[in-house]
């Protein structure tokens, strides 16, 4: 869920790009079948990322500080795999589940130590998720603090009425039992989230927020050694470390606040072992590298693993008609969008991405709302507008935002929408759309947390993702929501992936959110990187790379 700065792009022929990717899946298919090299001890890697880090709580990381996090610092019972499935970490083996689905117990690891030497314990796991749940954690509640309510007794504690979670018990020091408010499918991905990763409560309860956030301790393969804010983090293997002879690397060298195009040239020189993350690599320097026989091999395609529309503030008097919605869904040419984008997108016709198991492929070919102008304009009268002024917000600092605008820009204009547009930066568009009221339309985008359609509903398009604080569309059909909480009460399978469809199809239909394009990404990589892999929800995996040479 990172905010992409923009990037200049010199125009090209979207052709070759989509001949591109498609010669791209092809090399590292052949790539995936060749002998797997040896893994390597020692050495040092470093990647950049074109924006900055903030903080490394893992309760408050959300952006390019989550992606660096997650790789490097911490563990949770759960971690997800290169395929985004969530395996046992922190679990000694997997859970006793109750009949009902309810309850869940779990054995720890014995001897897991944490960076600073101290020994990981069960007291520590519930203090870590109880820090989720904080409505006065500073600086600010969690951000996994709605989804962390699944626990019996969160919501009481959460609202002041009781001291403790109920539905988090300590059986002794290593054992931990969990008991939820109803059966939730997913509940190993929730676990593998990093607001739920463990910190040493013996640590953390005594320093300050702010220090924490800055002089982080883990479980993590790697510990941070120094931090020049605005520049660089430096990370070092964690001596204590449970995963015998991991990491493989010594040293991991994350540089912030760098150009796209000077990543790139880093890249191919050697000075870089990588973009922090694909979608940072533009489509200029795409086809260079393509083009040179040399850094073609530093491709790597990577996961479409992120998603884009357009909220609609259901509390603006304007955009509370169906029909003026209805209206701004229908006008959006996705193709044009696409070509915008230099051809590193598909046309999207919904919010669930190609990877979740819910994803509609009926929706492809029959949209909700597809693109008809003449149509739009009609409901668009049919609303009672009059030619008011509606402004349009999107981030001037996310590359896709800003190729794209202007294309948005033209679409609500060509239906007789007196359309104003205004680029901001990221954290402002966040910041003003977080109100009930003050906005109308506005760009926004998720990347997979863990591919299952429950992770961007429960995020993006649940009630409780709706209130003040939360989505710009504040938007809430209680149905939908019904749904979804019975699919969460059954197992993983058609079942509960046909519930979770059909909630989609109802936030669709109300054209809250209406769906943009999926951005396709590739990684600019040395091949001088053993055992990489795209990780698809959080880029780099680091234990499990080594360097070649």
């Amino acid at each position: 869920m990172t905010g992409i700065p923009r990037r200049q792009v010199r125009p090209y022929a979207p052709a070759a790009l989509f001949a591109l990717i498609a010669l791209l899946v092809s090399s590292a298919n052949a790539r995936a079948t060749a002998p797997r090299d040896t893994p390597v001890r020692g050495g040092q890697i470093s990647i950049a990322f074109t924006e900055d880090v903030v903080t490394f709580d893992a309760a408050q990381a959300y952006s390019d500080d989550w992606v660096v996090m997650n790789g490097t610092l911490y563990n949770g019972l759960y971690q997800f795999d290169r395929n985004g499935k969530p395996q046992l970490d922190l679990a000694a083996a997997p859970p006793r589940v109750s009949a009902d689905r309810k309850t869940w117990t779990f054995k720890l690891r014995q001897g897991v130590r944490f960076s600073n030497g101290m020994e990981m314990t069960a007291d520590d796991l519930k203090y870590s998720i109880m820090r989720a749940l904080d409505p006065h954690l500073k600086p600010a509640p969690s951000w996994g603090q709605t989804t962390d309510t699944i626990f019996k007794g969160a919501q009481d504690f959460i609202d002041g009425k009781s001291k403790d979670v109920s539905g988090i018990q300590v059986l002794d020091k290593y054992t931990i039992r969990f008991t939820l408010n109803q059966p939730v499918a997913i509940f190993p991905y929730i676990m593998a989230e990093t607001f739920n990763m463990v910190v040493p409560k013996a640590v953390v309860s005594k320093e300050s927020a702010d220090y924490f956030a800055s002089h982080p301790v883990g479980t993590g393969p790697f510990m941070l050694q120094s931090w020049q804010k605005g520049v660089k983090v430096v990370f070092v293997r964690n001596p204590y470390y449970f995963r015998k002879g991991k990491p493989y690397l010594d040293k991991v060298t994350v540089y912030v606040n760098v150009a796209a195009n000077v990543i790139a040239l880093k890249v191919e020189k050697g000075e870089l072992t990588g973009f922090g993350v694909a979608n940072e690599l533009s489509p200029a320097d795409l086809q260079l590298a393509e083009q040179d026989p040399k850094l073609k091999r530093f491709l790597v395609p990577a996961p479409t693993v992120i998603v884009t529309w357009l909220d609609q503030n259901t509390h603006d008097p304007l955009l509370k008609s169906l029909a003026f919605r209805q209206a701004v869904a229908m006008a959006i040419n996705r193709p044009h969008l696409v070509k915008l984008l230099g051809g590193l997108g598909i046309p999207a016709n919904q919010l669930y991405i190609p990877l979740d198991p819910q994803y509609d492929k009926s929706l492809d070919a029959a949209p909700i709302y597809p693109y008809n102008p003449t149509k739009a304009a009609a409901l668009l009268k049919q609303s009672g507008y009059h030619g008011q002024p509606v402004q349009f917000l999107y981030s001037n600092n996310q590359v896709f935002d800003a190729d794209m605008a202007p294309g948005i820009e033209q679409d609500l204009k060509a239906i007789g929408l007196n359309a104003t547009v205004r680029g901001v930066a990221h954290t402002s568009l966040l910041a003003t759309t977080q109100a009930l009221t003050g906005h109308q339309l506005s760009t926004a985008f998720w990347g997979i947390d863990f591919p299952d359609g429950y992770d961007i509903y429960s995020g993006e398009m649940a009630c409780n993702a709706n209130t003040v604080g939360g989505s710009a569309a504040h938007y809430c059909d209680p149905q939908a929501d019904n749904i979804v909480n019975r699919a969460e009460a059954l197992n993983l399978g058609k079942d509960r992936d046909t519930l979770l469809q059909q909630a989609q199809i109802r936030i669709l239909r109300s054209a809250s959110k209406v769906p943009l394009v999926f951005l396709k990404n590739v990684e600019m990589v040395s091949p001088n990187l053993g055992g990489y892999y795209y990780h698809p929800t959080f880029s780099w995996q680091f234990e499990n790379y080594w360097l070649k040479h």
